[in-house]
């Protein structure tokens, strides 16, 4: 991983084997980044994505073990329990042009991914809702 500062915050390359969620939650945990956002595009290969299930309050999760287009990241920033937390979503492609998307709990690297993230100006907290079984934002 590589990145530059700018004006409005961070350009991050993620380079082969690398995966990225991981990756972005370290690096804004190592920058102090406790809100913001992140888009990304690149190519990715072993991914793991979920699709919310409320009424058993988990995730279904689907593997997807081949090489494909990241097409869009879009997450946010936030602390759980003291740590920087990655909620993002991403939608990605494979050879035939089939799209596919959910909620992004991993993916490698295949040959290069591009992020540029947006430190917000406050700390955003989530909590853990026993209603849902996910983790939202607490105001």
């Amino acid at each position: 991983m590589e990145s530059r500062k700018v004006s409005d915050g961070y350009i991050i390359r993620c380079d082969i084997g690398e995966e990225i969620v991981s990756v972005l939650t370290d690096f804004a945990e190592e920058k102090g980044i406790y809100s913001g956002t992140v888009t990304g595009i690149g190519a990715l290969k072993t991914i793991s994505l979920g699709y919310v299930d409320i009424p058993n309050k988990d995730y279904i999760r689907k593997e997807f073990d081949d090489m494909y287009e990241l097409l869009n990241l879009t997450g946010n920033f936030s602390r759980f329990e003291g740590k920087v937390m990655l909620h993002c979503h991403a939608v990605f492609s494979d050879v035939n042009f089939q799209v596919y998307g959910g909620h992004l709990f991993n993916g490698v690297v295949a040959v290069t991914a591009e992020f540029y993230i947006r430190p917000g100006d406050l700390e955003i907290n989530r909590v853990y809702d026993d209603a849902t079984g996910i983790k939202k934002i607490e105001f």
